[in-house]
């Protein structure tokens, strides 16, 4: 068995690079790691209020959208009031003045009714009488007498109609400028048509009364009849093309959007006028009405994410100098314990104060190892000291064992005797080998068989034969480590053989070739050989003595088989085969 000392030493040099081992542990750990499950546990926590911030920036989204609509209408109903209240005075001013029987039934004075009726009044251009034929009776300005109305749609629609109809603009030929016709139908007691009262707004009037309004910066106010003509506007290259892309299908009382010249979106509301033929606008740039909704939708949208990323970004900091970093480096000093390097510690500066107490006992536990380890050096220094004593002892005491039996082998007078002492001597001296051996190298647990078969197989023949050398060795002998309890059977046998070999083999000066072979023989197991060219013998008859009845119970021991050959005048085969203690893994690796 290896010693303690011996596998410590073999177990240090396993690990040359614990960083790297331990490097490689961590890496190849399975499961969530803890950034991992606080990322997605504060995700978790986060994500009902960045729901609910979702939900406000919809519903401020739609509030803001509200206040916009009302706004512009509001705007636009409110510049729209001025022209709603000068078309009513268009109206109350020929209603009053088709009560005035001159009026009504076309008197000489209708003329000086009509401009009295005006007097004052710098809103309107002319007011007349119209027959039903759409001649034009009497009127404030003379020259407008006698001209033909009867074509004018606004003529048509107050035949048809029962109360004051007003026109979009119109060009005027007596006032060489654009008005807004408004029209009183009059009908006679019997409900015929009996023409009409008109009177002419100046367009111009339009615009100064937009004029007097406080608009707000950026806006647009621009006033249009009915076939999209732009009456007035306070920039007419942007209210033209809203003017132009109104969709009259679309029903009043929603916005309306548009895009100028520049190709800046606009959103707008028309609010109609007295009469429904003119009607006042009120736009402004989208930017500048939902760019504060866009912002504040933006915001409740990118709050909770940004709290999210911020969240996970403390987290990653935190994890990596906190935590990840300590652990990594405690895995990296566990990993140096682990192959052995105990004399490592932890440097904890900074760190928590769960890490520094964690690696306190790292530090104490290293420490009760190394004072382990020691003890565990002593102990088997001291054992191993025993050992080789107890084997350079048992090696001493069969020297002196053979020294007995040599000196008692040269007072014995009979042959017989005298070479039953020899081969006794020859017995001790392989098991003296063994020790011999055990004493000398390191691990004494375990002997090179190939070391012993070869030092025990010269030793032989330089007893057996002397200086004369006429029998030589020819070895094909492997390195193998085997047991003690292995080593002695297999010494003897090679011993009890090779005794016999010179013996009985190889007469004195006889030369002669002894071939020891020791090697796998398949299936985990050796195959020991030792082959001689001497006389041989008949081994179908000769039923051997005591040495063939060693040989045999030597073999058993070993749970070997031996097989003897040998026909004379052709030599000695004996084989010998064993199970190989060592496993053919172990080997190849």
């Amino acid at each position: 068995m290896t010693s303690w000392r011996n596998w410590i030493a073999s177990r240090r040099q396993t690990s040359p690079n614990p960083s790297a081992s331990s490097a490689s542990d961590i890496s190849t750990e399975s499961g969530w790691s803890l950034r991992a499950r606080l990322l997605i546990f504060v995700t978790i926590a986060l994500l009902p209020i960045a729901i609910v911030s979702v939900f406000q920036g919809i519903e401020r989204a739609r509030a803001d959208n509200a206040n916009v609509h009302d706004r512009l209408i509001q705007s636009a109903q409110t510049l729209a009031a001025d022209e709603n209240n000068l078309l009513a005075s268009a109206e109350q001013i020929t209603r009053a003045v088709s009560n005035v029987a001159a009026v009504r039934l076309i008197q000489p004075t209708c003329d000086d009714v009509l401009k009295d009726a005006l007097v004052g009044i710098t809103y309107f251009g002319n007011l007349a009488r119209i027959d039903e034929n759409g001649i034009v009776r009497c009127s404030a300005l003379p020259s407008a007498k006698g001209t033909n109305a009867a074509t004018v749609p606004i003529f048509q629609q107050a035949r048809r109609s029962s109360g004051f109809v007003i026109s979009g603009e119109l060009p005027s030929k007596v006032l060489r400028r654009p008005v807004v016709a408004g029209m009183l139908p009059l009908h006679s007691a019997g409900g015929r048509f009996n023409g009409a009262l008109a009177i002419a707004l100046d367009a111009r009037w339009l615009n100064s009364l937009m004029r007097t309004h406080a608009i707000a910066n950026g806006a647009v106010v621009f006033v249009y009849d009915i076939e999209k003509h732009l009456l007035s506007s306070n920039n007419d290259a942007i209210a033209q093309a809203l003017v132009a892309g109104v969709n009259p299908g679309k029903r009043r009382g929603v916005l309306q959007d548009g895009v100028d010249s520049g190709g800046e979106g606009w959103t707008f509301y028309e609010a109609p006028v007295r009469g429904g033929s003119i009607f006042v606008g009120f736009g402004m740039k989208k930017t500048a009405l939902f760019g504060a909704t866009y912002i504040s939708v933006a915001a409740d949208f990118l709050t909770p994410v940004l709290m999210i990323i911020l969240a996970w970004a403390a987290i990653w900091f935190a994890t990596e100098q906190q935590v990840t970093r300590w652990i990594s480096h405690l895995r990296r000093i566990s990993g140096a314990y682990r192959g052995g390097h105990y004399s490592v510690r932890p440097r904890l500066a900074g760190a928590p104060r769960e890490f520094v107490s964690l690696g306190e006992d790292l530090s104490d536990m290293a420490e009760s190892i190394q004072d382990r380890d020691r003890r565990l050096r002593d102990a088997v220094e001291q054992k191993t000291l025993l050992i080789r004593e107890i084997h350079h002892r048992v090696k001493n005491n069969l020297q002196v064992v053979m020294s007995l039996l040599s000196l008692q082998a040269g007072q014995v007078r009979d042959p017989s005797a005298r070479e039953a002492l020899l081969q006794a001597q020859v017995r001790i001296s392989a098991l003296a080998l063994v020790h011999r051996i055990l004493h000398e190298i390191e691990f004494q647990s375990t002997v090179d068989v190939g070391r012993v078969i070869h030092d025990l197989a010269h030793q032989i023949a330089e007893g057996m034969q002397g200086d004369d050398g006429f029998v030589r060795f020819d070895e094909n002998i492997m390195s193998r480590n085997v047991s003690g309890d292995l080593a002695v059977p297999i010494a003897l046998f090679v011993a009890e053989v090779l005794t016999n070999t010179f013996k009985h083999a190889f007469p004195p000066g006889h030369i002669g070739v002894i071939s020891l072979g020791l090697r796998q023989a398949g299936d985990g197991e050796l195959r020991l050989s030792i082959d001689d060219n001497g006389s041989g013998f008949d081994s179908t008859t000769d039923v051997g003595g005591l040495g063939s009845r060693l040989i045999d119970l030597l073999a058993q021991q070993v749970n070997g088989t031996v097989t003897t050959c040998s026909v004379p005048g052709e030599g000695t085969h004996v084989v010998l085969l064993f199970r190989d203690p060592v496993p053919t893994e172990a080997i190849a690796n």
